[in-house]
């Protein structure tokens, strides 16, 4: 308190030296008291004196508790930083070039939500004095609105202790928020972080305030890398997730879709940090660029993504080509007690397929059926089924001698979906060799 009164008396009588060369050029055209009382302009212990000055006086009035919160801030000495100076400038009117002495005293402070603060009022002060002043050149009258105000050390030391317990809370958030950015696990938290810290940035005036602007530039730095990346990408359904680096986080955030014509958003869930779309596409057609599009947008940044789908990428659809080749492993005189199966067939998609069942007919003869296959095939194109079958039948009446063709029925699922389906062929060439 000492240092500060000392700054105090210092720019009292630099703003006395200022205020004798001003008065010459004015004239008090009325006034609230016969006599100017003694303590306008003074500094009087336990006591705030200070002047609002306007174009009337309710103008003037306006700016004293202003001036009063300020008075109080630069009191606390060890939370403000003030600087004075004295500016000359050289102002033109009508070709008489004026020299004119500016006085400016700048205080700066972090202007907490203090509870002391907020009880100032007008109907606290002790006193008041105002004066109507007329500038004897240009007419122009002013008001200077004086006050005396009541405000003791003991509630200065209030104001210190609450402006400390703000000032700490206010730092504990903001080693809270920058020493956590590492365990951040949403999207939504990184926007609402650099609107805290942003808030913090304008509180601080000391080092602190530099680290709250440092985090901030960290956190638009990881918006800026979001990544849109799929987990799962089928007909009907979408997954996908934000990534950061190596890192997946949340976001309870809607996006904004645009999607092929043909389909239809059906609903829209969050788990964890996966967002599940499920959408139609009975109208999407095999040979047309199908796909969803998101867009997302945090603060001033934008994220979007476009999930390309393949609407035959679960599509199973199996057949038999060529020939059906049967070699024997064991036979006798009447019958091929045990054989193998050779056959091509033929896939029109890339999705994988399991056939379970493979059904053998010839003409006039029991069918043979040939349960538990269980052989997986996947892509498009032509793959070798080969199976042995250790069931008996019939030599001479299936000699591809006597009978050249077959019937039969391959039972098969998809592996994606489990959906079961069957392919019957009539008349295929079949070869043996017996």
């Amino acid at each position: 308190m000492k240092f500060n009164n000392y700054l105090k008396l210092f720019l009292v009588a630099l703003f006395s030296v200022l205020l004798t060369h001003t008065f010459a050029q004015e004239k008090v055209i009325e006034k609230s008291k016969k006599k100017k009382p003694a303590w306008v302009n003074a500094t009087i212990k336990d006591y705030i004196i200070v002047t609002g000055r306007g174009k009337t006086i309710d103008e003037a009035k306006a700016q004293v508790l202003p001036e009063i919160r300020t008075e109080i801030m630069n009191s606390v000495a060890i939370y403000v930083r003030s600087s004075s100076e004295i500016t000359i400038e050289n102002e033109n009117k009508n070709n008489v070039i004026n020299t004119i002495e500016r006085f400016k005293n700048k205080s700066t402070l972090q202007t907490a939500d203090i509870p002391a603060l907020k009880g100032l009022s007008l109907n606290k002060a002790e006193d008041f004095y105002w004066e109507k002043i007329m500038d004897k050149k240009t007419k122009e009258i002013t008001v200077a609105y004086h006050v005396k105000y009541p405000f003791s050390e003991a509630e200065m030391q209030k104001i210190i202790r609450e402006f400390e317990k703000q000032d700490k809370e206010m730092g504990d958030k903001l080693n809270s928020i920058v020493d956590n950015i590492d365990n951040i696990k949403s999207i939504d938290e990184i926007y609402t972080n650099i609107k805290e810290l942003q808030n913090l940035a304008d509180y601080f005036m000391d080092m602190r305030k530099e680290k709250a602007e440092m985090g901030i530039i960290r956190l638009k730095d990881m918006l800026k890398s979001i990544e849109l990346v799929p987990i799962e990408n089928t007909p009907g359904k979408l997954i996908y997730a934000f990534k950061i680096g190596e890192k997946y986080y949340a976001s309870s955030k809607k996006p904004k879709y645009k999607n092929s014509e043909c389909v239809t958003i059906t609903s829209r869930t969050t788990k964890g940090y996966e967002q599940i779309i499920k959408y139609e596409y009975e109208d999407c057609m095999e040979d047309e660029p199908n796909q969803i599009t998101v867009k997302y947008k945090f603060g001033n940044t934008r994220v979007e993504k476009t999930f390309y789908f393949d609407i035959t990428s679960n599509k199973v659809q199996a057949f038999v080509r060529g020939d059906i080749i049967l070699k024997a492993l064991d036979k006798d005189e009447n019958n091929v007690n045990s054989f193998k199966l050779d056959m091509t067939l033929g896939s029109k998609y890339d999705a994988p397929f399991i056939v379970d069942k493979v059904v053998l007919k010839w003409s006039k003869l029991p069918p043979v059926t040939i349960n538990n296959v269980n052989m997986e095939f996947a892509g498009k194109g032509t793959h070798n089924l080969i199976i042995t079958v250790n069931e008996p039948i019939d030599l001479k009446k299936t000699s591809s001698k006597n009978k050249s063709s077959m019937d039969g029925t391959i039972f098969f699922k998809s592996k994606a979906t489990g959906e079961t389906k069957r392919y019957n062929f009539y008349g295929q060439n079949v070869e043996t060799d017996w």
